[in-house]
């Protein structure tokens, strides 16, 4: 049964975006943002979010509500991409002018752009983060309004805007330097790894801690977009599986990879932007998993972001894709680390063959790991722990 979650009490007006980053990696150019729209409004029903559904009674945000979920980043062209943060009229508005801009002359530049939303007094610019990528003489250029610079050095640059623009800079001061000194051939997999990184990380807490999450006590979240310019334009990146699942070392060594609690889908049909998300539980009394909260997300625009709606039990995406962030929970007996396991595959079917195999229906869900991805499960997590041990030992 399909049904709109916007509910008709917020005024759009009162609608906030909150996550928005640009950077370049070396030649390459990237954006990412985060679908969540609050409001200071808290009159009628919250909006569903695909990274958790919250109990009955579960305390929500203090001063906010969740009041819908749209799409931050517009492609506009081959050649100019732009997303958005801050008031939800002032963004329409720039929508707007950018059309009017392009009608006026295809070439989108940086600072033509720019320089009309600074220009228009229709626009409230200082409600609003802006950051822009433009292809001009060949290469990449980002622009901006009122957006910050983040962590910068001599391969990477980084621009970022609205209530997350602390945790996208902690993440990515987090990387060595070495971690940007990418080969050409590698930037697009590797700069589009590095936001799925977050993504995954961000997503697999607000799975865990709901409301109290980081991100979404920060007003952002529930779902992410990265666009990435590629094959000679700009493209939103698509057919991204998540996974979090628990793992342990058994008596001989090995790593035993549990069922994974959370499956994410997140794939782009035409404009919208589709997210399937589905928890799997232990049912004790039939001694085998079952899927819960499985919904499917169609998530607008934010031109239309009135349209954006979901889904119970709907299995239009299935859980395969081109790239794979599995968050591994490893369990000692001094706690536990979280390890990402992040991997490109080339399509569908090598991600079958060499990832696992996920069938989810109403009451039946069953995973199979091939042994390829134990194997380089099971490697990556024990290297993992040796740079660990190795960093502990050199303090």
């Amino acid at each position: 049964m399909m049904a709109l979650y916007l509910g008709h009490s917020h005024t759009h007006m009162d609608l906030h975006m909150t996550m928005i980053s640009g950077y370049k990696l070396k030649e390459g150019g990237f954006l990412q943002a985060d679908i969540l729209l609050t409001s200071s409004s808290k009159r009628g029903r919250p909006s569903q979010i695909p990274s958790f559904k919250p109990d009955a009674g579960s305390p929500a945000l203090r001063a906010h509500a969740v009041a819908g979920l749209c799409q931050k980043i517009l492609v506009v062209n081959d050649h100019f991409a732009i997303a958005f943060a801050g008031d939800v009229r002032s963004i329409q508005a720039v929508v707007r002018l950018i059309e009017r801009l392009v009608d006026e002359h295809p070439v989108l530049t940086g600072k033509r752009f720019s320089d009309a939303v600074l220009a228009d007094d229709t626009i409230d610019s200082e409600k609003i983060r802006i950051i822009a990528l433009s292809v001009e003489e060949d290469e990449i250029h980002i622009s901006n309004v009122y957006a910050d610079c983040g962590h910068r050095n001599e391969n990477f640059e980084l621009w970022v805007g609205g209530s997350g623009a602390s945790h996208v800079k902690a993440h990515y001061q987090d990387y060595p330097p070495h971690a940007f000194d990418v080969l050409e051939e590698n930037i697009v997999v590797h700069g589009t790894c590095m936001a799925l990184d977050q993504f995954a990380s961000h997503l697999k807490s607000e799975f865990e801690n709901k409301y109290k999450s980081e991100s979404i006590a920060n007003l952002f979240g529930g779902g992410y977009e990265v666009v990435a310019f590629y094959d000679g334009r700009f493209q939103k990146i698509s057919n991204i599986v998540y996974a979090f699942a628990d793992a342990e070392l058994d008596a001989e060594g090995m790593l035993q990879v549990d069922f994974p609690k959370c499956l994410i889908k997140s794939e782009y049909k035409g404009e919208d932007l589709k997210i399937r998300s589905v928890e799997l539980q232990f049912d004790e009394d039939f001694d085998e998993y079952v899927p819960v909260n499985d919904r499917t997300f169609t998530i607008a625009p934010i031109s239309r972001y009135e349209e954006t709606t979901v889904e119970d039990d709907v299995d239009e995406l299935r859980f395969r894709g081109h790239f794979l962030c599995f968050l591994i929970n490893y369990k000692t007996e001094k706690g536990a680390m979280t390890i990402p396991f992040i991997k490109k595959y080339e399509n569908d079917f090598c991600f079958l063959c060499k990832a696992f195999t996920a069938s989810v229906e109403p009451g039946f869900v069953q995973i199979d790991y091939s042994d390829i991805f134990r194997g380089e499960v099971n490697d990556h997590v024990l290297g993992f722990l040796e740079q660990v041990k190795a960093s502990f030992n050199s303090k």
